[in-house]
């Protein structure tokens, strides 16, 4: 048995999820959750495992045999996160991955429904630059963390055509040598993301991608000022103030907003 326990306080959020997983050999990946958790839980639980045994040489059996939250300090991607680092703990392999990212779409919206309401205190951007000059706002995007109030910051990251989000600080800017720098700081006038800080999250809609599978390629995010559109399509950024780009509408399925239906919040 192997137990991981998520634990961070911050000026904005808590945080909190302990999951204790067993592994044993198997002749194909496998995971089963046993734990008597709330449903959300032992669904985050799930894919969390999932997403930890992806890329792994070796295939594992996990057993999800408890999961601990608090109503007050745990919330969507916790024991999602949680539940990955005690797979890879459990294994003993080192994390494999800059970051522990969700695009199933109720884990999506579930994060959409408790992010309703909140006001944007901020954008952090990493931009791409080359003999300090850099490509207009989506050609030179590379990631961006959305700051909503008494909430952890979520990472986007594009991957294809999955928006995957991750809970997590912003990196520091780097030197990539004879291919330039990637440059992070806040979101700056005139790009779209800078327009929505200070504005308030009235609700929104998850955008389904091209291939038809039921994960995240996008969102809508409808603030009092005005609607956001972000996404990937073939790893390039999509960034739209308004509706979505007559460029992406084709391949794109707007999935409605979910209210209160799996909602727990931090």
């Amino acid at each position: 048995m192997t137990t991981f326990r998520l634990l961070r306080q911050t000026n904005r959020c808590s945080r909190f999820a302990e999951v204790t997983v067993e592994v044993k050999s198997s002749s194909r990946p496998e995971v089963e959750v046993t734990t008597t958790a709330a449903a959300e839980h032992r669904r985050e639980a799930d894919l969390g495992a999932r997403w930890a045994l992806r890329g792994l040489s070796e295939a594992a059996k996990i057993t999800v045999t408890d999961v601990v939250t608090t109503q007050i300090d745990t919330s969507i991607g916790d024991v999602y996160e949680a539940t990955a680092h005690a797979v890879w703990q459990a294994l003993g392999v080192e994390h494999r991955a800059p970051y522990v990212g969700f695009s199933d779409l109720q884990m999506v919206a579930s994060w959409l429904n408790d992010m309703a309401g909140r006001r944007l205190d901020a954008v952090t951007e990493a931009r791409h630059w080359y003999e300090g000059r850099r490509e207009p706002d989506a050609e030179s995007l590379l990631h961006a963390w959305l700051y909503f109030e008494y909430a952890m910051p979520v990472g986007l990251h594009g991957v294809g055509d999955q928006l995957m989000l991750a809970k997590e600080e912003p990196y520091r800017s780097y030197d990539m040598a004879d291919h330039g720098e990637t440059r992070v700081g806040s979101a700056l006038h005139p790009d779209v993301l800078s327009r929505f800080v200070g504005a308030r999250l009235t609700d929104g809609a998850v955008i389904v991608g091209p291939d038809g599978e039921l994960v995240c390629a996008g969102l809508v995010l409808r603030f009092d000022n005005g609607d956001l559109v972000v996404g990937t399509l073939c790893d390039e950024w999509v960034l739209a103030a308004g509706s979505v780009p007559a460029a992406a509408a084709p391949h794109w399925t707007m999935q409605p907003f979910v209210p209160d239906a799996n909602r727990y919040r931090s």
